[in-house]
């Protein structure tokens, strides 16, 4: 089991590269009804709610917002999406160290397994709140709306990723006590 354990930041970095795709590429929050009996899809992608500009469809319309268009981000997005690539950059090191000893490094390598583990965790969390806040921010009402598949999807990686990142370092600490 232990030898399976040196492998989990690799893991985890894995799961953290696809949650990050997915909060870029995909839409974050979707709309779908049907107005005299045809289906219409609202959403804001993923870079409306991160930047403020990007691509979205409001009321059956494709609309493309730019950095000046007065649209605010989601602070909770803005957050997962730092604490993604901060963890990504941690895991991308604590990857390296699992294939080139460095004696210097290595103590600290359940640590930062642990902060990117952490990091994850919280991303995760905060990507499941972007409703509302995206919401308050641009003082629209969003109720119809809902958290789109790639984001709930990049969300459940994120947590998954953090969890697969610090069990090693947190199982460790455990057996040392």
């Amino acid at each position: 089991m232990k030898k399976l354990f040196k492998f989990a930041p690799l893991c985890a970095l894995l799961l953290a590269i696809v949650a990050f795709i997915l909060l870029l590429a995909g839409q974050a929050l979707v709309h779908d009804y049907q107005v005299l009996g045809q289906n219409m899809h609202d959403f804001y992608s993923g870079p409306v709610v991160l930047f403020g500009q990007g691509e979205a469809a409001v009321l059956g319309t494709s609309v493309k917002y730019a950095a000046d268009d007065g649209i605010k981000s989601a602070w909770n997005a803005i957050l997962a999406f730092i604490f993604i690539i901060v963890a990504l950059v941690a895991l991308l090191l604590s990857s390296i160290m699992v294939f080139v000893k460095i004696k210097a490094l290595e103590k600290f390598g359940g640590i930062i397994a642990l902060v990117a583990g952490g990091l994850l965790l919280v991303g995760g969390i905060f990507m499941f709140f972007t409703r509302d806040a995206f919401a308050t921010a641009n003082e629209v009402d969003l109720k119809d709306f809902m958290l789109g598949a790639p984001w709930v999807i990049g969300a459940i990686l994120a947590i998954v990723g953090g969890v697969v990142s610090a069990f090693p370092a947190v199982a460790a600490i455990v057996s040392k006590k």
